[in-house]
């Protein structure tokens, strides 16, 4: 009872710990990867673009000096200053079109930021997965020399002959070269890692897999989700988007006023006052609201199917995830009752089994090991895509 609840607390720890260690990845490479903060820039440029022209018309100053002929009357100097109003600025349409765009560019930075931490959090697991398969390989390297080392001295001992002698050495060789290979795929995971994390390092020490929850019902999860989900709050915000440009559209049929003054001086004589100006848009104003209600429009569609096509991708992860899941356990639980592995030795070292058949045995072994490692790490990445609009 004892020995279960001690495994049990260690199971709990090591849970924890890949929890912490994957929220701490995430975190660091967010403020260290220059692609994301590249991105960030790029939405504040877009913002601050947006609101470049929701602004009156520049204030215009004319002066004109006017040369007399025939000199007798003397010259002319005009001195203007007029303002021009948009009511469209004025009434807040222009603003609220920027305001839908500042969403717009917000959210293709999410959209641009869950990837980032998406590849992350792969390479994560991935680094944890080679961490585990090294430790098996190590592991059935280490069997391999002891093996080895025994043959050896049995055929000193004349009680072996070369060719099985030789069969034990290529096993070895063999389990050398899974080794040292999967240690360089490792090697290359971690250099991942430091890349995303904007060159610094992040040490992955975790080699065993925190057990994956799935929701009783997708549609129930999926309705809960789908709404924060970067791409349908940007397909969303492009119908907010649509109505606002359309009701900017509407109202380019109002006239653009201007307001000024205006002094005139000849010899003598002197004109000032106010001036009033006004631009109708006839020809323009028809056009502008027939393309808004073509994009309205498109928005709707859009949002449909960034909604259905998201939808499409979860089910297949979440289908994903239930049938790897239930592959690795399988192959968990027949590795937990079949594994002779110490038997085997045993029966090996004292003459009981030939070391052909104990190589042969304890191949098949770890390569179910190796199968429900690998199913493992294949359930947690179709796993973390299910849940990267989480991120």
């Amino acid at each position: 009872m004892k020995k279960k609840l001690c495994l049990l607390a260690g199971l709990m720890l090591c849970i924890d710990s890949y929890s912490q260690s994957v929220e701490s990845l995430l975190k660091t490479v967010e403020g260290n990867n220059v692609t994301l903060a590249a991105y960030r820039k790029a939405a504040d440029a877009a913002k601050s673009a947006n609101h470049a022209e929701v602004t009156l018309d520049d204030l215009e100053i004319g002066y004109n000096r006017l040369w007399g002929n025939p000199t007798t009357i003397g010259n002319r100097n005009d001195v203007s200053v007029s303002q021009s109003f948009d009511l469209t600025t004025l009434t807040g349409a222009k603003g609220r079109v920027a305001k839908r765009k500042d969403n717009m560019a917000d959210n293709d930075y999410r959209i641009k930021r869950q990837d980032v931490l998406l590849e992350a959090k792969l390479c994560y697991i991935d680094a944890v997965y080679y961490n585990a398969l090294v430790n098996e390989l190590e592991t059935k390297y280490s069997q391999a020399e002891s093996i080895m080392t025994m043959q050896k001295k049995m055929l000193e001992a004349g009680e072996i002959n070369i060719i099985d002698y030789n069969n034990v050495k290529l096993s070895l060789a063999s389990a050398s070269t899974a080794l040292v290979q999967a240690k360089a795929e490792r090697e290359a995971v971690r250099a991942k890692i430091r890349q995303l994390n904007g060159g610094m390092d992040f040490e992955v020490r975790d080699s065993v897999f925190a057990p994956i929850t799935l929701p009783e019902s997708f549609e129930e999860w999926f309705d809960g989700v789908a709404n924060n989900a970067p791409s349908v709050a940007m397909a969303r915000d492009g119908i907010a988007l649509g109505k606002s440009q359309l009701a900017l559209a509407k109202q380019s049929w109002l006239p653009k006023i201007s307001v000024g003054y205006m002094s005139e001086k000849t010899m003598g004589e002197q004109y000032q006052g106010v001036t009033l100006g006004m631009s109708v848009p006839l020809w323009s104003a028809g056009k502008k609201v027939k393309a808004a209600k073509a994009e309205a429009s498109a928005a709707e569609a859009n949002h449909t199917a960034a909604v259905e096509e998201l939808k499409g991708e979860l089910v297949a992860d979440f289908a994903l995830t239930k049938g790897l899941m239930k592959a690795a356990e399988d192959c968990r639980k027949t590795l937990r009752s079949t594994n002779n592995s110490e038997l085997l030795q045993k029966a090996c070292a004292t003459g009981e089994m030939s070391a052909h058949d104990y190589l042969t045995l304890m191949m098949a072994y770890y390569d179910a090991v190796e199968q429900a490692i690998q199913a493992e790490r294949e359930a947690q990445k179709a796993h973390a895509r299910l849940t990267a609009i989480t991120l």
